[in-house]
């Protein structure tokens, strides 16, 4: 299948040829770096046509707490791997007194568990009173 033919008018036929000083390059690249934009050729253009360029902002604040959920949600499926294998073992086993003591290590993951959600709770209430101000 043949790729359609652009039209001749929006055909980028023409070459301008501009020199800018190094401190509005340095400039160009910076907004670069925040926009939608993939090349500075492109972000010129952009502000010759005035199209809508789109502005990347990243909140600082919020980095801290990304990484600390990435570590909750990392300690969490540890601990989801952890009682499946406990949760095989007791299945596989016959002997009472080791299903009794798979029964404490599972209690004692569960407990892991609801602390780790506890935290995330707390962090989404936090989060929630930021965004809703």
């Amino acid at each position: 299948m043949t790729r359609k033919k652009a039209d001749r008018d929006a055909r980028l036929s023409r070459l301008i040829g501009l020199r800018v000083s190094e401190s509005f390059y340095k400039r160009l690249k910076e907004w670069l770096a925040n926009s939608n934009c993939r090349s500075i050729t492109e972000l010129t253009r952009s502000i010759l046509y005035r199209e809508e360029i789109v502005w990347k902002h990243t909140d600082a604040s919020l980095e801290s707490t990304a990484i600390e959920l990435a570590g909750i949600r990392k300690e969490l499926n540890a601990i989801g791997k952890n009682i499946n294998q406990i949760t095989h073992h007791f299945h596989t086993t016959d002997s009472a007194r080791e299903k009794f003591y798979d029964v404490q290590r599972i209690d004692k993951e569960y407990k892991q568990v609801s602390a780790k959600v506890e935290r995330l709770l707390t962090i989404a209430g936090e989060l929630s009173k930021k965004w809703l101000q």
